[in-house]
């Protein structure tokens, strides 16, 4: 391939910024390496198209059906809707002309990857979590190379084409402005700081024990929510001085991980590997019938942070009170999981990636 050659590469995930997040990450690692095309596939309700649009990155999306166990009836329409989805596919695919398709999960990536495979595509996939979900198991078959965080989770994949990588995270996350963030938000420096954040669809549960006891909290702490999209609600946007509540953050995350003296949060791989890097003392609220179930084990066996398996407002109230007054808890905390991972598998992923396509 020649060097002037501009590379296309085509990103797919979404539905959450699980599967989204690592793939931003290799984008801008690639992009200071060199000037590449990128293109993005996601779903049409998902977190995921602010972020990416906010990059410059052209988004389209496609009609992918999700398997829920949970709702059943929905089953009988899901290989109509997976039959348009590739079709939909197939199409943008033949559009993009791409050189090699990443996909990181997330049921929208699969029509995309079995189409990328009838053309011939190269497919890349990555694993974040210990235990690969369907998608994932489905599209590791046509993948050319697979990348992994665990060596636990190698025995999932064909080992002659999977790699572990570490973390894969946005370096950017490491440059907060801890000053800026203070004078942004009108807190105050000498009042500890808490990030509540549910992933980038939020997590209604933890949302509601924030409304039930939030303002008991404002006495000795600050408060920076997330709710995620669409989750806002009147009582947390009137919570009080000192509590802010938003929606949704861009690179404003960054800031307000700097400012964060712990954090609240659900148990994705993405999360944990920013708040590994970040050496964040965390709570950490496993999604329940998730693969967050086993991060969440993972975390408590390594001691890397507070495990909360069943919550309630009081529970959570309690704990957060208890880590910020427990200084050595907290180092403790921070230390274990500033050590579960490297968080530089981006720079290895696309080193990997350039010596494939140059071959």
């Amino acid at each position: 391939m020649e060097n002037n050659y501009i590379k296309r590469i085509l990103m797919t995930g979404g539905g959450t910024l699980g599967p989204v997040t690592p793939l931003i990450a290799i984008v801008e690692e690639w992009q200071t390496q060199e000037e590449i095309e990128v293109f993005w596939i996601g779903t049409r309700k998902g977190p995921e198209r602010a972020l990416v649009e906010s990059m410059n990155i052209p988004f389209s999306t496609i009609i992918a059906p999700k398997f829920d166990r949970g709702r059943w009836w929905t089953w009988p329409i899901i290989p109509f809707a997976f039959v348009i989805g590739c079709v939909q596919s197939f199409s943008r695919l033949r559009d993009a002309r791409p050189d090699l398709i990443f996909t990181a999960g997330g049921y929208v990536s699969v029509p995309i990857v079995l189409m990328a495979w009838v053309l011939r595509i190269p497919i890349w996939v990555h694993q974040l979590d210990i235990i690969p979900g369907l998608a994932n198991r489905i599209m590791s078959k046509f993948a050319s190379q697979i990348t992994v965080t665990w060596p636990e989770s190698q025995e999932y994949f064909n080992e002659n084409k999977t790699t572990v990588v570490g973390g894969v995270m946005r370096h950017a996350l490491l440059y907060g402005d801890r000053d800026q963030a203070f004078e942004r938000y009108g807190f105050l420096k000498t009042k500890p700081t808490v990030l509540v954040m549910g992933g980038g669809s939020g997590a209604t549960q933890i949302n509601q024990a924030m409304e039930a006891m939030g303002v008991d909290l404002l006495d000795s702490t600050q408060i920076i929510h997330l709710t995620g999209k669409g989750k806002m609600t009147q009582l947390l946007e009137s919570m009080g001085d000192g509590y802010i509540a938003l929606e949704f953050l861009g690179l404003g995350m960054r800031d307000a991980f700097a400012m964060a003296d712990i954090v609240v949060a659900r148990a994705g791989m993405g999360t944990i590997i920013e708040l590994s890097a970040l050496r964040k003392p965390t709570i950490f609220i496993p999604l329940h019938n998730t693969d967050q179930l086993s991060n969440a084990k993972m975390l408590e066996e390594r001691a890397a942070g507070e495990v909360l398996w069943d919550m309630n407002p009081q529970i959570l109230k309690q704990n957060i009170i208890k880590l910020l007054k427990d200084n050595e808890r907290a180092k403790r905390f921070s230390y274990r999981i500033s050590a579960l991972f490297s968080a530089f598998g981006a720079k290895d992923i696309v080193r990997m990636a350039r010596g494939f396509m140059d071959h």
